[in-house]
């Protein structure tokens, strides 16, 4: 009886499929679009997503790797303001690397400069 049931535990936890995680990657590819046209089934745990800014021209990164690798450069992800820097995204759900975030910085710019041209305006106008 102990056999039969050591038997079917074994037959029980090989037949349970692990699912692996499948990422979107690329490498310094200079549109998010782009990168999103290849993906792999990992064999890590974690998608990383990096884009770096070099005055304004943004370069994405992506690729499969450890939970510890990407949070490591995560914590170490730098900005020098409008000049450039990088920044590190790290997810565990397949494809969850779809975006490279750097929309809302753009924004943030385009606000920016259109409140400046507004501020100029309303100085040579008074």
């Amino acid at each position: 009886m102990k056999t039969a049931l050591a038997l079917l535990l074994l037959a029980f936890v090989s037949s349970c499929a692990v699912d692996a995680l499948t990422c979107y990657t690329c490498t310094t590819s200079l549109s998010n679009n782009d990168c999103n046209k290849n993906n792999q089934t990992c064999t890590t745990d974690t998608c990383m997503t990096t884009v770096i800014t070099a005055v304004g021209i943004n370069t994405v990164s992506k690729e499969c790797t450890t939970n510890s690798a990407c949070n490591s450069a995560a914590a170490s992800s730098v900005s020098i303001g409008l000049l450039g820097g990088n920044k590190v995204t790290c997810c565990n759900t397949d494809l969850c690397n779809v975006s490279s975030s750097t929309t809302a910085r753009l924004n943030v710019l385009l606000l920016g400069a259109s409140a400046a041209l507004l501020f100029l305006v309303s100085r040579i106008t008074a």
